[in-house]
């Protein structure tokens, strides 16, 4: 009898405890995390957000009178959200290059696509494709300070260590290629481009700091520019445009990196040269 009721009690004992496990399992599935960010979640979602900046980038991406966003970055992305077979959501209030890669690192979105260059810094925190287009860094330096300065050397031998006042866009790589590239120059930072161009006119700086593409449209749309200032393209410094990508994203990356190869040619320097987008 004591047998007995020494395997009932065992019995009810296990019953218990089995209870007791499967009654937690639900508790157990809330507190487990939601599932990494990746190409499955993003199609789950059926939406991709797009980080871009909240300013134009002309030839590269641009606010149209209508309020639409044009141009081929805004076309890369729209590519990308069809062969994922979900909708573009633009996310375009970042206010720099690097609020651009800060959406992305903190989660506000799944990519970034604003002609981002790859830097050490921003490979701490994203992940980026293969280059849609690869542009030579370059500089735009006002020709009599770099003749002063240079005592009748070629004006490269000054260029090449650089010491003066140089500007670039706060919030953009170039903060960082300047620093990196040229450790004697001070660094100015202006809040645009345009404001960059300004300090160079005025005299607040001797040179200012970005890719040959953009060097090469400022003297394009102002020719006249040409006698006062001078253009140098520094030929073993690339800017390698990606797209910025989640951290987690590994397979969204591959994704990306392959859409990338079979469109390659859609980005080329001289193409974005003879674009009217943004003039």
């Amino acid at each position: 009898m004591m047998y007995g009721m020494l395997l009932r009690g065992l019995f009810a004992a296990v019953v218990l405890a089995v209870w007791t496990a499967l009654s937690a399992l639900p508790a157990l599935a809330e507190s487990r995390p939601a599932l990494t960010c990746d190409l499955q979640s993003i199609v789950d979602a059926k939406v991709l957000r797009v980080a871009l900046t909240r300013y134009d980038l002309p030839s590269f991406h641009v606010c149209g009178p209508d309020g639409a966003l044009l141009g081929p970055e805004i076309e890369m992305a729209r590519q990308l959200a069809r062969a994922l077979g979900v909708r573009a959501e633009f996310v375009d209030n970042p206010e720099s290059f690097d609020a651009v890669v800060d959406f992305v690192a903190d989660g506000r979105a799944d990519i970034g696509i604003s002609k981002l260059s790859q830097t050490y810094n921003r490979l701490k925190r994203v992940r980026f494709s293969e280059p849609y287009v690869t542009l030579r860094h370059a500089l735009l330096f006002n020709r009599v300070a770099v003749a002063r300065a240079a005592g009748g050397q070629p004006p490269a031998a000054v260029l090449q260590k650089y010491h003066a006042r140089l500007g670039v866009i706060a919030g953009s790589a170039y903060v960082d290629f300047a620093h990196r590239n040229f450790p004697a120059a001070s660094v100015v930072e202006a809040r645009s481009w345009e404001a960059a161009i300004e300090s160079l006119l005025n005299g607040q700086v001797t040179a200012v700091y970005r890719d040959e593409f953009e060097i090469r449209r400022v003297l394009k749309n102002k020719p006249a520019l040409n006698v006062q200032f001078g253009s140098a393209v520094i030929v073993d410094q690339n800017a390698l445009l990606s797209i910025a990508i989640c951290d987690s994203c590994s397979k969204l990356q591959e994704f990306i990196n392959y859409h990338i190869g079979v469109t390659r040619g859609e980005f080329t320097l001289e193409r974005l040269l003879k674009s009217e987008l943004g003039k």
